[in-house]
């Protein structure tokens, strides 16, 4: 490659100067980078010269070779003619130049690489799939190998795939059995885009005859950008026993903390349980209770909240710790005139903690709650003019009228007159200690009494239907 610079430059220190000293600098390593292009590709092209080209032992390699197989073709003739010395003799040496001390020798090693070779084929001669899939059912490739699994014109039509995305299915056996794995990757065509790249496997069981279902390798990216999230905001198990509810809620840390109730304590609605305080910031922190007694009166679930500037709220129940009673009567009762008096309800059906006090007619509430109350009462009377209430009192004062009944007779002559007062539906919160009863008022002029009738007919009935609204 010729070169040809400038040499003679302008006698002046001037601009014409400078860009004929600029261009030679340009030739000059536009020249050294083309010579060293040319080496690397000297260097690493299979056919960098042509025999002819390569001398060996005062000739080139061209004229060697040929040499060499006009001696190969003369043993071929030799033996042709009767004696196959030579080409024996010949043949214990291999391509790359071992010589074996016997043909044998020779042919026992490659023999020996041949039979341990692969006889059944994994994939095709080129080193492609096995066979092509657009169709059929993924359960009925049993035949080890390589599979390449695709849609047919846009439209996926092969059964059992973990996923309908163009991919290998790979497909081995084991050793004793018909037990075969199948293992399926999905063809990912860019990899800077955020699809997933993960294998799913399942295995044909050779007991059961039948196919398991795919399980899938965990994605990288997925798994990388879940581990880079991991911060100090976590679950905090702590050994330290609680037992003061009014500890701020600033004082927790940041996560999930866990702890247990410590002896007496005061500010929970339990004395035993499980306490998990979840905190994000000091304006966002809920903290639970939830009990671990074995007793009806020990179990069930509360939350409540952090409020920042104000602390904590009220605690809410949120399941468990539900109560039942049902009472009824086992003897008339008179009722007087005028008056205003507690029906004698004492006899208990059911009652799930013990709540229902038989000898003043009360229920004392052991758990905080809103309740829904029931009553019915089968009451005798004489026929004439008459006025009937029925009122749920709360700690004593009159909470609700339940029902009244205010009637003149319509026929004089008939004294007999017997009537049912039956109501439901009432609703009543309660705090821990907080009783109701239920009296009834009969005016003047009446001659009333409540039957010794069933719990069909005369019940009392309780039941906590959930915690107490906020604001009420």
């Amino acid at each position: 490659m010729a070169i040809k610079l400038i040499k003679t430059y302008s006698p002046n220190e001037n601009a014409t100067r400078l860009k004929q000293q600029e261009q030679d600098a340009q030739t000059i390593e536009d020249a050294l980078n083309k010579q060293s292009s040319d080496l690397d590709t000297h260097e690493n092209a299979k056919i960098a010269h042509s025999a002819s080209q390569i001398s060996y032992e005062g000739t080139n390699v061209d004229t060697a070779l040929k040499a060499v197989n006009a001696y190969v073709d003369n043993l071929v003739i030799e033996a042709s003619k009767g004696d196959s010395n030579a080409e024996v003799v010949a043949a214990r040496t291999s391509y790359d130049g071992t010589t074996d001390t016997s043909l044998k020798m020779r042919l026992d090693r490659y023999a020996q690489k041949t039979d341990n070779g692969q006889n059944f084929k994994l994939t095709a001669d080129s080193g492609l799939a096995k066979q092509a899939l657009t169709t059929g059912d993924l359960n009925n490739i049993t035949d080890p190998g390589v599979y390449w699994c695709d849609n047919n014109n846009g439209t996926w039509e092969i059964l059992n795939a973990p996923v309908q995305t163009a991919g290998w299915l790979e497909v081995l056996k084991a050793a004793y059995s018909n037990g075969t794995l199948q293992r399926y990757t999905p063809y990912r065509g860019n990899v800077t885009t955020a699809n997933k790249q993960s294998t799913y496997i399942r295995n044909y069981g050779s007991g059961s005859q039948s196919w398991g279902l795919w399980a899938t390798s965990a994605d990288k990216t997925e798994t990388d950008a879940a581990i880079s999230a991991i911060n100090s905001q976590k679950l905090n198990t702590s050994s330290t026993k609680i037992t003061d509810a009014t500890i701020s809620g600033e004082s927790y840390p940041i996560g999930v903390t866990i702890q247990e109730l410590g002896t007496s304590p005061t500010g929970f609605p339990l004395s035993y349980g499980m306490v998990e305080t979840v905190k994000m910031n000091n304006a966002r922190m809920t903290q639970y209770l939830y009990a671990t007694g074995s007793t009806v009166t020990n179990q069930g679930s509360w939350a409540r909240h952090w409020i920042s500037g104000t602390g904590w709220t009220q605690w809410y129940s949120n399941f468990g710790a539900n109560s039942w009673c049902n009472v009824s009567v086992t003897n008339e009762q008179t009722l007087i005139q005028s008056a205003t008096q507690k029906v004698k309800f004492d006899r208990v059906i059911s009652d799930s903690l013990s709540q229902f006090n038989t000898s003043n007619n009360r229920f004392i509430a052991k758990v905080r709650g809103m309740y829904m109350v029931g009553t019915g009462l089968y009451i005798n009377r004489k026929k004439h003019y008459n006025n009937v209430e029925l009122n749920l009192y709360k700690n004593g004062t009159r909470f609700k009228v339940i029902h009244q009944n205010r009637q003149d007779p319509y026929n004089p002559a008939s004294d007999e007159f017997n009537q049912g007062h039956y109501a439901s539906g009432v609703t009543v919160p309660l705090e821990v200690g907080d009783y109701i009863e239920m009296f009834i008022f009969v005016g003047a002029g009446q001659d009333l009494t409540i039957t010794a009738n069933s719990g069909w007919y005369n019940y009392f009935d309780i039941y906590r239907i959930g915690d107490i609204p906020m604001g009420i």
